[in-house]
């Protein structure tokens, strides 16, 4: 049997007795995955629902051209890919390592059978689940309401509170994101990207090193991330 003792940190998990942890160390795969690997893809019948044990995972999914929209990372503890634990629902997105990553599979009708009978994890997974919604819902609202640069500014708060590190008064984000990965979060090309981030670093709201970014004023940048005026235009706006 595996050990776990890596998840111990994870409360539902800690919450198991030890013969239902002991059913989730013989059942569950556990594999690592390299940067870049697709943990899984779109399937009509998903068997697995998964769980991140280190590492990050970016879901997103991807248009009939071949372009992709981010919809979020997941964190260490998370359980992703969850929808087929809760019914027969086919799986839509794709499900990526964005740095060394270890996963670990766990059949449909055993997370099942955990739901059913332990409350504990019913409600860890829907406030996972709650949490995603209420991300997504704030990128539409910054889709209709608010211009590139707006968005932009929005979207690297929203990476400091789940990603971001205080040091002397700023905020590293523990998040290395290419220009094109960034411009798939926000909905916007990897030019105006590009334009944006540059603007706000001559206006001293954040430095750019290399893939790094740290937050140097959250309150300009909470500032910056308001709706625009569309009468007033500016950088970005109507992109």
């Amino acid at each position: 049997m595996r050990d776990v003792w890596h998840l111990s940190q994870i409360d539902w998990i800690e919450a198991l007795p030890e013969t239902e942890r002991a059913r989730l160390r013989a059942a569950a795969e556990v594999e690592d995955f390299a940067p870049g690997s697709i943990v899984f893809a779109p399937t009509p019948r998903p068997e697995c629902v998964y769980l991140l044990e280190s590492g990050r995972i970016r879901i997103f999914r991807r248009d009939p051209d071949g372009s992709e929209t981010t919809f979020g990372y997941v964190l260490p503890g998370e359980v992703f890919g969850e929808l087929p634990g809760f019914g027969d629902y086919p799986r839509e997105s794709y499900a990526e390592a964005a740095e060394p990553s270890r996963v670990w599979r766990i059949p449909v009708p055993l997370f099942r059978e955990l739901v059913a009978v332990h409350s504990q994890i019913t409600v860890e997974i829907t406030r996972q689940i709650g949490d995603r919604l209420k991300r997504i819902e704030n990128r539409v609202e910054n889709l209709v309401f608010r211009d590139a640069r707006s968005r932009v500014a929005a979207m690297l708060l929203e990476l400091a509170e789940r990603f971001g590190h205080r040091h002397d008064g700023r905020i590293r984000l523990d998040l290395a994101l290419t220009q094109a990965e960034f411009a798939t979060l926000v909905g916007a090309t990897r030019q105006t990207v590009n334009e944006c981030l540059g603007e706000l670093s001559r206006l001293g709201l954040v430095r750019r090193e290399g893939r790094s970014l740290e937050l140097l004023d959250r309150a300009g940048l909470e500032r910056m991330a308001r709706p625009a005026d569309p009468a007033a235009g500016g950088p970005g706006a109507g992109r």
